[in-house]
């Protein structure tokens, strides 16, 4: 597969330090010059109470961004038992609920149309991505981990399917396909719920497929041109999420997979990037996503995206 236009320089350009490290880590050039100066650079944003400074908020911390620069950091060789990670996960592991799912930092403002973000209720995708990095740190047995595993597999909605949020009687696509190849990861494919869900998800996918076909997708009744996210959410929603389901064989030889990755094709931008239906502007953060999930799912190889990112930027 190719690309109209290089994404490469907008996202070096235009991206902010966790963009532009996700992006060498990807293809394994965390150990370089130019990535230990993101790395070092990335650390000097740490707040004092462990966590990393929210999208939402800069002045406050927020779970979503500590859980994946937490992550990252791991993944780039950051000793689990140092300052810095045993600080982000003190600070996660405050915002598990009762019930065992995790919420955002209560203490920030989110804008009043999110819908898929909660500061008091358990957040399915946001639970899934911390189950995946205390797998990382090697808690999977402990306590808050088996309980945020027990939340998920409560949730599940009577019809199928999971809610983004805690009590959403909505089925959300992104949060059921993270959940569903997650219980197949812990607990193999004669899952009840795994099997369940993968019914649903090849549902959402043949939908998704169509609809990078013709162009647009059905949104409240009208038809919306499509836009990078929605043509990416069952693939892969951030940059920690969505191989599993590429180990399950989605990838580029599954036709459906494959109009789907020329249907984001389409989409590209004269800078390089791609636009979500929130912004007006391309987003550096899903134009690198974009470069992940064509890893994941084949159609791009990774000495490919090494040698575009060479030309670029001086790694070494």
């Amino acid at each position: 597969m190719e690309f109209k236009y290089d994404p490469v320089p907008f996202i070096f350009e235009k991206g902010d330090l966790f963009t532009k490290l996700s992006v060498l880590e990807m293809v394994d050039l965390w150990n370089t010059p130019l990535a230990d100066k993101l790395l070092l650079e990335l650390l000097k944003t740490q707040n004092k109470d462990g966590g990393f400074p929210s999208s939402f908020d800069p002045k406050l911390s927020g779970v979503k961004e500590t859980e994946r620069v937490a992550y990252l950091l791991r993944k780039c060789g950051m000793p689990k038992e140092g300052l810095v990670l045993s600080g982000c996960m003190k600070f996660i592991v405050k915002f598990q609920t009762g019930d065992g799912g995790f919420c955002e930092n209560p203490k920030i403002s989110l804008p009043e149309d999110i819908d898929w973000l909660s500061g008091h209720k358990g957040v399915a995708w946001l639970s899934v991505d911390i189950i995946d990095l205390l797998r990382l740190f090697g808690k999977e047995n402990t306590r808050y981990c088996q309980k945020t595993i027990n939340w998920l597999r409560r949730m599940e909605l009577p019809e199928g399917g999971w809610s983004a949020i805690e009590g959403d009687e909505t089925v959300d696509p992104d949060s059921s396909a993270q959940v569903t190849f997650l219980m197949k990861d812990l607990l193999g494919e004669e899952d009840t719920l795994y099997k369940r869900g993968r019914k649903l998800y090849e549902k959402y996918l043949d939908q998704t497929a169509m609809d990078a076909e013709q162009g647009f997708h059905l949104w409240h009744g009208k038809n919306e041109e499509n836009d990078v996210y929605h043509l990416t959410h069952l693939l892969g929603q951030s940059f920690f999420s969505g191989k599993r389901g590429s180990d399950s064989g989605y990838d580029i030889h599954d036709d459906r997979i494959k109009k789907i990755v020329e249907g984001i094709i389409k989409l590209q931008r004269e800078d390089g990037g791609f636009k979500p239906y929130w912004s007006q502007e391309s987003d550096p953060l899903y134009t690198g996503l974009v470069l992940r999930i064509f890893l994941w799912v084949k159609a791009m190889e990774e000495e490919k995206i090494k040698t575009m990112i060479h030309k670029v930027v001086f790694v070494d």
